[in-house]
């Protein structure tokens, strides 16, 4: 099988907002026992402080998708430590936690081999590890969510990754998602993946 002996995080960029969608998407892996990662942007944190909260205080990982989605693999230095550093203070301020990734925007200078300078030498400032993701599930392409044709590419995408055990698992906070993600989670535990747990 597909997933035997392996493993998925999964993980949701954009968040907190919007908060319908994110509550939504709250239920669903407390009901699957599911500890998930949520990287969010610091402009939205400071206007949804209760949902940040609410990632958290609901045992989920919180971390850093910079403040206002740009990519920072063309902005300058001084810019990309304003993202970082701002994000980084107002979820310590809402959440009592510290972040310890940064998952930049698109994966944007966050790829190996395609590391961006400026933004290395930030997150390393900051005590923040670069992150992206092995499996992009593509839920913000019209149509929006996990439906069968975003299965079947995901399917590919670990059929094309036969060695690797652990996977991290792309998604955002949007109404489809949480719409498809009770039966995407049926699916990877269906192909015999380890879905992390609290």
């Amino acid at each position: 099988m597909l997933g035997d002996g392996k493993s998925v995080v999964l993980s949701f960029d954009d968040g907190p907002a919007p908060v319908s969608a994110l509550e939504s998407i709250l239920r669903t892996l407390r009901e699957n026992e599911i500890r998930a990662e949520f990287y969010v942007l610091g402009d939205e944190v400071r206007q949804y402080p209760g949902a940040a909260s609410m990632i958290v205080s609901q045992g989920h990982d919180i971390q850093n998708h910079s403040w206002s989605h740009p990519n920072l693999a063309r902005e300058t230095e001084q810019n990309v430590r304003w993202e970082l550093e701002q994000t980084q203070n107002i979820i310590r301020e809402t959440t009592g936690v510290t972040p310890t990734r940064i998952r930049p925007p698109y994966g944007a200078g966050g790829f190996r081999g395609h590391l961006d300078p400026e933004l290395v030498d930030v997150a390393r400032e900051l005590s923040l590890t670069i992150v992206t993701w092995d499996i992009d599930t593509e839920d913000w392409k019209a149509p929006q969510g996990l439906g069968p044709d975003k299965i079947a590419y995901i399917e590919t995408q670990f059929a094309q990754q036969p060695r690797k055990v652990s996977f991290n698992v792309l998604m955002h906070v949007q109404g489809a998602t949480a719409r498809d993600l009770p039966a995407f989670i049926s699916q990877l535990r269906e192909w015999g993946f380890a879905i992390a747990g609290p």
